[in-house]
């Protein structure tokens, strides 16, 4: 199936496709996510919300850090889970501060993983992955 785009008659003539001289000035940029089976199963950000999550002790937390929603930030996790069929957080008991999230082994292992590989990539081409203000803008609320 071929779409063509035909642009309204003004009498104008098509203006001439020119290239912008700061072409190559631009950045490299790269996205890095993990599949199984051909499944998403976690990103970049899926990155940054399980070293908040490590490193701040709870899911609530480590989303209030990110700028994402509670929801989101959750069905992430589960979509995750579902797709490796394991837990990647398990809950902590206590009250207040106390409670919250850790991750599981097999969460640790998928962090572990994810950062590896980023910085693979960060390796051979620079810090090219997504600034934390854009994948905070992929799970605000809308």
């Amino acid at each position: 199936m071929v779409l063509r785009i035909t642009p309204k008659r003004s009498g104008r003539r098509p203006g001439l496709q020119t290239a912008r001289s700061s072409i190559v000035d631009g950045h490299i940029r790269t996205k890095v996510w993990l599949e199984h089976d051909g499944r998403f199963v976690m990103g970049d950000g899926g990155l940054r919300l399980l070293e908040a999550i490590e490193r701040l002790g709870s899911l609530a937390a480590a989303v209030r850090a990110m700028g994402w929603s509670y929801r989101h930030a959750w069905g992430y996790v589960r979509r995750a889970e579902g797709v490796l069929g394991v837990a990647l957080l398990a809950g902590r008991a206590g009250r207040g501060a106390a409670r919250g999230a850790v991750l599981t082994e097999h969460g640790r292992r998928l962090l572990a993983r994810l950062a590896a590989a980023r910085a693979q990539v960060d390796a051979a081409v620079g810090p090219a992955g997504p600034s934390p203000d854009e994948i905070a803008a992929r799970g605000r609320r809308r």
